[in-house]
């Protein structure tokens, strides 16, 4: 279901723009990459929402990128390997539903948070701002 994680449990994945803070080649999900989250924006919209932020610290996911939908052992492989010949300081990671170039982010249901169509706008506007996506051969992405 579509829709940013607001407590542990929900089975959500986090959505919006994060930041890489390091690369665990060790990790028991074969690798992992440390996000930024929760980022600002989770942090300020937990808070108005009157959300323990330790919640959104503590989620399931506990702020690792790995084994996301759809994401197996060869596509985590070839992130990480990019990421360390760029540096993790030049990597955005934008976690959406679907890709909004297809067709658009909707916040389609009354139970997402009054905030939702705000988060869906700038992760639109992200992924809309990169260049065509040249696929790979190896990986599909």
């Amino acid at each position: 279901m579509a829709g940013p994680k607001l407590r542990q449990g929900d089975r959500q994945v986090p959505e919006g723009i994060y930041r890489i803070e390091g690369l665990n080649p060790n990790s028991h999900y074969h690798l992992s990459m440390k996000l930024n989250y929760p980022n600002e924006f989770d942090l300020f919209h937990a808070g108005r929402m009157g959300a323990p932020i330790r919640v959104l610290i503590f989620s399931s996911m506990q702020s690792r990128l790995h084994r996301l939908p759809g994401m197996g052992d060869e596509a985590i492989e070839e992130l990480f390997v990019l990421t360390a010949q760029v540096g993790a300081e030049n990597v955005k990671v934008v976690i959406a539903p679907h890709d909004p170039r297809a067709y658009p982010l909707e916040a389609d249901s009354e139970e997402l948070p009054e905030w939702t169509p705000e988060l869906y706008s700038i992760i639109s506007s992200e992924i809309k701002a990169l260049p065509p996506v040249i696929k790979s051969a190896k990986t599909g992405l």
